[in-house]
C-alpha cells in the first residue's frame, strides 16, 4: 500500500509548494490608510460610534481562505476529507474551539462589575487592531438586543476576517431579528462553507428560508441540523411545523413521533401530535 500513497503525498506537497510561492508575492490587499475609511458604510458607522478609524490588510485572511479552500479540495480528490459528523462530535468532546489554540482574552482585565458600551469602546481605543474588542462590543450589544448595532460591528468583522465563520453567523442571527431573512440566509450559509459541523446554524438556516417562504430549502437545512444532532426535539419541531404549511400533515406527525422516541417526556410533542390527530 505504501507505494500507491508516497505519490500521491508528493503530488500533494509539490502543488502546496508552487501554491505557497505563488502566494508569497501577493501584495497587501488593503492599507492603513483612515482617508479611506469615509466611503464606506459600515465605517462611517463605526467612526461615529467613537472608533478609530482603522483599516486592516485582508491580504492574509483571504490567503488563509483560499489555501484552505485548495486544500480541501485536494483531501476530496484523495477522498481523505473527514465528514462534518466527525467534526461535530469532536467538538462536543473537546468543546468548541481549536484544539492547541492559545487562549486569547476577549478585553483587558478589570475589576469593574459592569462592562458597558464605553468600556469596549475604550478597549478598541487602546488596541484599534485587536478583533476580540469588536467582537465583544458586538456580543454586548447581542446580549443588549441592540441589532442594528450589532450588525454593525459583524459586519465591520466579516469584511476584515472573512474567513471566521463565528462572526459571520453573528452578523445572520443581528439580520434575522432585524427581519432581514435574506441576508441572515446568505451569512449562515457563509458561516457553514467555513465550519459545516454547526447544526444550530443550520436550524437557523431552515428558520431564515422559512421566513422566507422557501420551505424546500428550509427541510433541507433543518435535515442537515437533525443528521449532525438527532437528539435535539427542536429540530423536529420545527421541521414538523414546515412540513405542516407544505400541507404534508402525515409527515409532520411522524416526524414528530420519531422525536418521542428519544424524548418521552416532552409536553410540546405531546401536544403537537395531538393536534395533528391521531
Amino acid at each position: 500500500m505504501s507505494y500507491q500513497i508516497f505519490p500521491n503525498i508528493i503530488f500533494i506537497f509539490s502543488v502546496l509548494g508552487i501554491l505557497l510561492i505563488i502566494l508569497r508575492h501577493l501584495p497587501n490587499a488593503v492599507e492603513d490608510d483612515p482617508s479611506k475609511l469615509a466611503s464606506v458604510p459600515v465605517q462611517e458607522k463605526l467612526i461615529k460610534k467613537g472608533l478609530p478609524a482603522v483599516a486592516f490588510s485582508q491580504a492574509s485572511s483571504v490567503t488563509k481562505l483560499w489555501f484552505k479552500r485548495f486544500w480541501n479540495f485536494m483531501l476530496e480528490a484523495k477522498d481523505l476529507k473527514p465528514t462534518a459528523i466527525t467534526g461535530y462530535n469532536l467538538k462536543k468532546i473537546f468543546g468548541n474551539r481549536h484544539l492547541g489554540a492559545q487562549k486569547t482574552q476577549t478585553h483587558p482585565s478589570t475589576t469593574q462589575d459592569i462592562k458597558d458600551e464605553k468600556f469596549f469602546l475604550e478597549a478598541i481605543k487602546k488596541e484599534p487592531k485587536n478583533f476580540t474588542h469588536y467582537d465583544s462590543l458586538g456580543k454586548y450589544y447581542l446580549e443588549k438586543n441592540s441589532f442594528t448595532d450589532s450588525r454593525d460591528i459583524y459586519e465591520y468583522l466579516t469584511n476584515h476576517q472573512p474567513t471566521n465563520g463565528d462572526y459571520s453567523a453573528r452578523l445572520a442571527y443581528s439580520c434575522y431579528q432585524l427581519k432581514q431573512y435574506d441576508q441572515a440566509a446568505i451569512y449562515y450559509e457563509r458561516s457553514l462553507a467555513l465550519d459545516s459541523a454547526q447544526p444550530n446554524r443550520y436550524y437557523n438556516l431552515g428558520l431564515s428560508w422559512e421566513a422566507l417562504g422557501q420551505p424546500s430549502q428550509a427541510e433541507h437545512a433543518i435535515l442537515s441540523a437533525i443528521a449532525l444532532e438527532p437528539k435535539n426535539s427542536k429540530y423536529y419541531i420545527s421541521l414538523s411545523n414546515i412540513y405542516s404549511k407544505m400541507g404534508e400533515q402525515v409527515k409532520a406527525k411522524t416526524i414528530l413521533e420519531q422525536a418521542r422516541h428519544f424524548d418521552p417526556k416532552n409536553e410540546t410533542l405531546k401536544e403537537k401530535i395531538s393536534k395533528l390527530g391521531k
